[in-house]
Order: structure tokens, then sequence, then C-alpha cells
């Protein structure tokens, strides 16, 4: 998979790496594109520039937005942030942000059964309980 893509910007066609982009706001026909540096303007839709980016890198949190998965500080249901940016969740992506990050809480342990524990070696148990009452 490339790790890159170029954008014809200023008459120029210039190199932008995955990992420096932060997020993606669009306006009309026209995307803004922003990296921790520098900012491009380019004639393409959010649709047709979220075709060409990794989905396992990047998500749609709002009709305008696009953002680094890896960029993210901080998120609730309507709200991302950024390192210095806040950004709107809109209703109808909500779920999709949530699907695409890894969110680790006890509720699987919690939901254990006598019925699963019986098959389950009680060292990992231990271990398991002693690391959510440490955390």
């Amino acid at each position: 998979m490339k790790k890159y893509f170029f954008i014809r910007t200023d008459g120029k066609y210039v190199k932008l790496c995955f990992n420096e982009i932060l997020y993606a706001e669009g306006s009309r026909n026209y995307t803004k594109i922003f990296t921790e540096t520098k900012q491009y303007l380019v004639l393409i839709t959010m649709k047709r520039l979220e075709q060409f980016l990794p989905d396992n890198l990047f998500v749609r949190i709002h009709k305008s937005f696009i953002i680094s998965l890896e960029k993210i500080v901080q998120f609730d249901k309507e709200t991302v942030w950024l390192k210095d940016k806040e950004l709107p969740v809109g209703h109808q992506y909500r779920n999709e942000l949530e699907k695409s990050v890894l969110i680790v809480n006890d509720a699987e342990y919690c939901c254990l059964t006598t019925a699963n524990i019986n098959y389950v070696d009680p060292i990992r148990i231990n271990g398991y309980h002693q690391l959510f009452e440490a955390g």
C-alpha cells in the first residue's frame, strides 16, 4: 500500500504522506488539507478525497471533515479534539468514528459468567483481575 499521494496546488504536484495529514475540510468542490506545518487548497470534493484515503487511517466525522485517526487526542459524541483543533462530529457519522478506533473497557470482563470462567486458566483470570483493579 502506498504511504503518500500527490496533490496539485499552485501549479505544482506536491507529495503528501498520509501520516502528515491532520484533517481535511471541504467546501463545495474544494478541500483544504491541513498538516502540522501547512495547509493546501485542492480542487477535489470531500467524497472524492475520501476514496483515496485509507479507511484504517482516516474517518469522516462530518459532512465537511475527514480526520486522521492517529491524530485524535480525545472525542465524545459531538466533538473530536486534535492537538490544536476542535472539530464537530456530525450526527450521521458518530457510529463510524466509534467503529474506527479501538476502545478498551472492562465491559467484557464484567460480563464473564461462571460458565465462561470454568474454561479459562485461573492464573489468567487473576492476572486480568489484578490488571483491572490496579487501573
